[in-house]
């Protein structure tokens, strides 16, 4: 069954409470992966466009555009006859639903789409959008853009279904997820509109030639913690919340957001104090890993406990060192003596960067292994260990070649993470396993 992958721009976080869809993003796949079209509109919700900070529309950019009636049909038509897909689906399947209802097109309350965020959580260790397209190196510059994160979730379909399409779990999941509505004739008289980046947006993308440093991102966007794959409701609550922390305001409508993406995620009450306490936990670990918290991390770490009604974690004076293990080595840069080596041929040499491997930490890789990224992101997922881009609280990157140039080993140097070879990473991660038997 070929597949139809949606992403969607929303309001807020509950159509119950009257959130509504302001775009929708299609790409279009056959069986195999391969993408066949892309379909992406704007919609008029009829009400206000919610946090323009988070997907980056205004109002004045949805004058003229359709109603989610004017579009309704040509949407059915487009994924009918198909698999549908999304990433974190128990969100985008919610707006669907409600939003088809609403216009005489019922969606059964117990269809689920096949969700990218899950089966990745499982077969990669990666829930989060942006840890697993850094991990497959899946180029995903403009995020909450409806129709790039639908092409971003798109390629992470493709290796899902390299990876674990062959199974009979994989192959039921699809079955369940055919899209079971059908509507004709209306596609092809429907003028589709697309959204346009503005100067303001496209200025924020980096060019391709710039280094991104992950690591610089505000603390919400850098922070994952560990997780089962089998807690969907935990990976569900916290790919959200990094919604609920960015609009930078501490309100009585921070509060109102917890409880609508808790309700997403079928999560009970007493869960949440846990995660809570872990996500705090982990920002913190990743503001202090460089041995200094910055004033803007400051600011983040205060937002994100009082948001999560958790009390703020003492913290030195500004501009004074904070006191956190570091495994990175003081030697002179092994990037500069790896590339004189490979400038005469040889192959670059054993790094001898000194990095130890803890319970959660975050373990990166990036160039050409001699196992796939796939097989060693699972490999470190069952460790325990998390992956993604790089961020100032990673243990260590590994690299195909110490000398790479790749943003990931950019990063990594800037902020003085080790970077190491494969054939160093190895014995450091088998003692690991081996102390845990």
């Amino acid at each position: 069954m070929p597949y139809a992958v949606i992403d969607l721009e929303t309001t807020g976080f509950s159509p119950v409470r009257g959130d509504r869809i302001i775009e929708v993003g299609v790409v279009l796949l056959d069986e195999s992966g391969r993408i066949e079209d892309e379909w992406a509109t704007l919609v008029d919700p009829r009400r206000d466009v919610g946090p323009t900070h988070v997907h980056g529309i205004r109002a004045s950019d949805l004058v003229g555009a359709p109603t989610f009636g004017d579009i309704a049909g040509a949407l059915i038509d487009l994924l009918s006859g198909r698999t549908l897909v999304a990433h974190n689906q128990a969100f985008d399947l919610r707006f669907l639903q409600a939003e088809l209802a609403a216009h005489g097109h019922e969606l059964h309350g117990s269809y689920a789409a096949l969700c990218t965020m899950l089966w990745s959580k499982r077969v990669f260790g990666a829930a989060k959008l942006a840890d697993i397209c850094a991990l497959l190196e899946i180029e995903h510059r403009n995020a909450h853009s409806a129709l790039e994160d639908a092409r971003a979730a798109a390629a992470v379909l493709a290796s899902l279904i390299g990876t674990a399409g062959h199974t009979a779990e994989w192959r039921s999941h699809v079955v369940g997820a055919g899209f079971p509505l059908v509507v004709r004739g209306e596609l092809a008289e429907m003028r589709i509109a697309t959204r346009v980046a503005t100067s303001e947006s496209t200025a924020e993308v980096a060019a391709p030639s710039a280094l991104f440093d992950t690591a610089d991102r505000p603390l919400w966007e850098r922070v994952t913690i560990a997780g089962e794959a089998h807690d969907p409701g935990a990976s569900v609550y916290l790919e959200l919340l990094a919604d609920v922390l960015s609009d930078g305001l501490i309100s009585a409508a921070e509060y109102w957001q917890l409880g609508a993406i808790a309700e997403v995620a079928q999560l009970p009450s007493h869960r949440l104090p846990d995660l809570h306490r872990s996500y705090l936990e982990a920002a913190l670990a990743e503001a202090a890993a460089d041995g200094a918290v910055t004033d803007s991390e400051r600011r983040e770490l205060t937002q994100i406990a009082t948001v999560l009604d958790l009390p703020v974690p003492d913290l030195p004076a500004l501009g004074a060192t904070v006191s956190v293990a570091s495994a990175t080595s003081t030697e002179a840069p092994i990037a500069t003596k790896a590339r004189a080596l490979v400038a005469v041929g040889q192959e670059p040499p054993a790094t001898g960067a000194a990095f130890e491997l803890t319970p959660g930490c975050r373990v990166v890789f990036t160039g050409t292994l001699s196992r796939p990224r796939e097989e060693w992101a699972r490999a470190i997922a069952e460790a325990g260990f998390i992956t993604g881009s790089v961020t100032k609280n990673c243990a260590v990157l590994v690299a195909e070649d110490p000398a790479s140039q790749s943003g990931k080993a950019k990063t990594a140097a800037r902020h003085g993470i080790p970077v190491v070879t494969e054939a160093e990473f190895l014995p450091v991660f088998e003692s690991y396993l081996a102390s845990r038997a």
